[in-house]
């Protein structure tokens, strides 16, 4: 038997022994959890070690802290749950919902996120690396903790100890999280959905990244020593100063160089937009490495630029009306008085962009309802869209942090949740704008 079999058995020895908690007794324990986070008189941290919490609803509870080593949380619904600082150690959150939960700082070493849901978690500086996993042949908690009034005794237990073969979080939907500075190293991430993800100096050595989907992720001095991104889809992502020493890139999908020339898959663009689709061809330049060139005045109506690397490269009055730039890296590109309007950019890095009188307004559309310029999760942070017109354009989680808005049209806008701390807004126009739960506008509503 090998450590991840014996690992998972272990566990499982746990689970089939693990003590239930009751409703009222659970509460109790939470309320004086509560009372502990608050370092209020009475309170008691809560310790959960191998219990199974699997089913339950414990959404929006304040875990701070709180000791799940062990613990079975299966299909256990945490979404916006606080775990800042908790023990996870060994925990099975098999498709658990984990959305929108703040897990910073947590240990997450020998747990299993098979099938789980952590879109837009927190997840800064988590533990995720392989470590010890102690756990008691008769289910017993670990020695020198409160077991809860178990009555239990370290002398009691026979307990086992294996190293645990790195975090399972095969097929996991890590969508839009944020685990900067995360220790990952060894985990099962195979097959799992990191779309969008920050992962900005995260430590990826030797995980096994296998199917993952890296796309939009920003990769920023991550370490992928010896990791293995076999088919692996980094379209996209953002790689400065990523560390692939030794990593086995297999066939994943890595940004392409053109099989011909731009100026012919323009020509052919061209004539596919002015037959009405009937001859030509459509630009399809998915992945395509396009950095620094001058496409200014261009044609590229109803292209498709997903996760494009746009970095640099000149868009000065042209036409993107109904394109798909989604995922693209579109850093520091000139954008000055391009057509926009109807255009696909969900979770584009335009960070520092050039975007001044943008029109990015709806594109009316014959027989059909207006389509709004989609921009929902786009990081937009120091990007220059003075004089944009962005009217109903929806900018849901978009990051605008230090954005300078200064006379842009925003007037029936969706800015919700977005970021605007530091932004510049003077005389822009926010009437009927939503900014239901944005940060960074106090005093504009």
């Amino acid at each position: 038997m090998n450590l991840a079999e014996e690992t998972q058995r272990l566990v499982g020895l746990a689970g089939r022994q693990a003590r239930t908690v009751g409703a009222a007794e659970l509460d109790r324990i939470l309320a004086l959890h509560q009372a502990f986070v608050a370092r209020a008189p009475g309170g008691r941290r809560a310790i959960l070690k191998f219990v199974n919490l699997s089913d339950l609803d414990l959404g929006g509870r304040c875990l701070v802290e709180a000791d799940l080593s062990g613990s079975l949380l299966e299909r256990t619904n945490l979404m916006r749950a606080d775990l800042r600082n908790a023990n996870l150690f060994g925990a099975h959150l098999t498709r658990a919902n984990l959305t929108e939960a703040c897990l910073e700082n947590a240990d997450l070493r020998g747990a299993t996120l098979r099938d789980a849901t952590l879109l837009r978690c927190r997840m800064v500086r988590i533990d995720l690396r392989e470590g010890l996993l102690l756990t008691a042949d008769a289910g017993e908690p670990l020695p020198g903790h409160d077991a809860g009034g178990t009555g239990a005794r370290a002398a009691d237990a026979h307990r086992r100890a294996v190293t645990s073969s790195g975090t399972a979080m095969r097929q996991a939907d890590l969508r839009d999280a944020d685990m900067r500075g995360s220790n990952l190293s060894r985990a099962d991430l195979s097959k799992a959905d990191l779309t969008g993800c920050n992962l900005c100096g995260a430590d990826l050595s030797k995980a096994n990244l296998t199917g993952a989907i890296l796309e939009g992720t920003d990769l920023t001095g991550a370490k992928f020593s010896n990791a293995t991104l076999d088919r692996a889809s980094l379209i996209g992502a953002l790689l400065d100063g990523a560390d692939f020493d030794r990593a086995n890139l297999g066939s994943a999908r890595l940004p392409r160089k053109l099989a011909r020339g731009i100026h012919d898959i323009l020509r052919l663009h061209a004539t596919w937009i002015a037959s009405n689709g009937s001859a030509g061809e459509r630009a399809d330049l998915t992945g395509a490495d396009l950095s620094t060139l001058d496409l200014r005045g261009a044609d590229l109506g109803a292209a498709v630029l997903r996760g494009a690397v746009l970095r640099g490269t000149t868009l000065a009055r042209a036409s993107l009306a109904m394109s798909d730039l989604s995922l693209a890296d579109a850093r520091q590109t000139d954008l000055t008085e391009a057509d926009l309007r109807g255009a696909t950019l969900e979770r584009t890095t335009l960070t520092g962009s050039l975007m001044v009188r943008v029109r990015a307004g709806p594109m009316p559309i014959r027989g059909h309802a207006d389509r709004p310029t989609n921009l929902t999760l786009a990081r937009l942070a120091s990007a220059r869209l003075t004089g944009a017109a962005l009217p109903r354009a929806t900018l849901s989680r978009a990051d605008l942090s230090h954005a300078d808005l200064t006379g842009a049209d925003l007037s029936g806008a969706v800015l919700r949740e977005a970021t605007l701390n530091g932004a510049v807004l003077h005389q822009a126009r926010l009437d009927h704008a939503d900014l239901t739960d944005a940060v960074g506008v106090e005093g504009l509503a």
